[in-house]
């Protein structure tokens, strides 16, 4: 037997708890109006500051802060500042940090991180410092962080690199090789194409002083090996003078070149500490 219907007096009160009068509605909507605007005016990026210092230094293994500010600007292409960063070197270094960089901003293009892609139209870089090491023993340098690329997934794409004020440091001590060179971007001749980068620093290669100067395209040019990488590069080391200017198909294979090279010095035994390579004693060359 179903039972009987409630009264209409109390199906009428039941209602009338959720009925707002319009001028409740208009207290709910300026209320929440004004909790999103103290939400706007009271957001700070750097609330995630440390979420993302400790995504890096899991990802790494390396301590990593951010030191600065963190700001993020929304839109189709989002850009990401942040200031004052620091990361830090492998256990066996004697070294501090292996970078630094005083301000990093870098594009990221929205839409496709949905379909699982990374598209970076430009990272800048104020006043990085980056120290390249080999290990003591032998080992990988302290750019190896181990990653494993087996997941398959679609590389990143960065498609444009700004250096302002930056300094690269290689130290390779059972070599008795140590370079330091400051470097900046400059804009490119062709709207589209990537900033090339001039250079000039010294430093020893095989325990012997040597000074270098010159240009160079894009670091991120290397990617491709199937593009002629540019470059135009003048070194000295005591009386021993070259210079290279053309091409590289593939530069860490020093194959597919196209260059015109330039050597002189006063005796070819010199070029023993530069080249490990023994060279009769002969009068002055070019």
């Amino acid at each position: 037997m179903s039972s009987a219907p409630p009264a209409p007096g109390r199906v009428q009160q039941a209602r009338s708890v959720h009925r707002l009068s319009p001028r409740q509605a208009g207290i709910v909507v300026a209320v929440v109006a004004a909790a999103i605007a103290l939400l706007v005016l009271l957001w700070d990026w750097n609330w995630f500051k440390g979420p993302v210092e400790r995504i890096v230094e899991a990802r790494t293994g390396r301590a990593f802060q951010i030191g600065g500010d963190l700001d993020v600007e929304l839109g189709r292409v989002t850009t990401i500042t942040a200031d004052r960063l620091r990361l830090g070197n492998p256990a066996w270094s004697e070294q501090g940090d292996m970078a630094t960089a005083q301000r990093l901003a870098v594009e990221v293009e929205v839409w496709p991180l949905l379909r699982g892609k990374v598209r970076l139209p430009e990272l800048r870089l104020a006043s990085p410092d980056v120290r390249l090491e080999t290990h003591p023993e032998g080992g990988a340098g302290n750019w190896d962080f181990g990653f494993d690329d087996e997941d398959g997934g679609e590389p990143l794409q960065l498609r444009r690199l700004w250096i302002e004020d930056g300094r690269l440091r290689f130290d390779d001590a059972r070599n008795d090789t140590g370079i330091d060179i400051a470097l900046a971007s400059r804009e490119p001749a062709e709207g589209d194409a990537a900033p090339p980068v001039v250079l000039a620093g010294s430093g020893r290669w095989r325990g012997a002083p040597f000074k270098l100067e010159g240009s160079a395209e894009s670091p991120l040019e290397l990617q491709d090996a199937e593009h002629p990488y540019r470059l135009d590069l003048r070194a000295s080391a005591g009386t021993t003078h070259a210079h290279a200017r053309g091409t590289l198909l593939a530069p860490f294979r020093l194959g597919g070149m196209d260059l015109q090279f330039a050597l002189s010095g006063r005796n070819l035994a010199d070029l023993y500490p530069l080249l490990g390579v023994a060279m009769p004693d002969t009068p002055p060359y070019a």
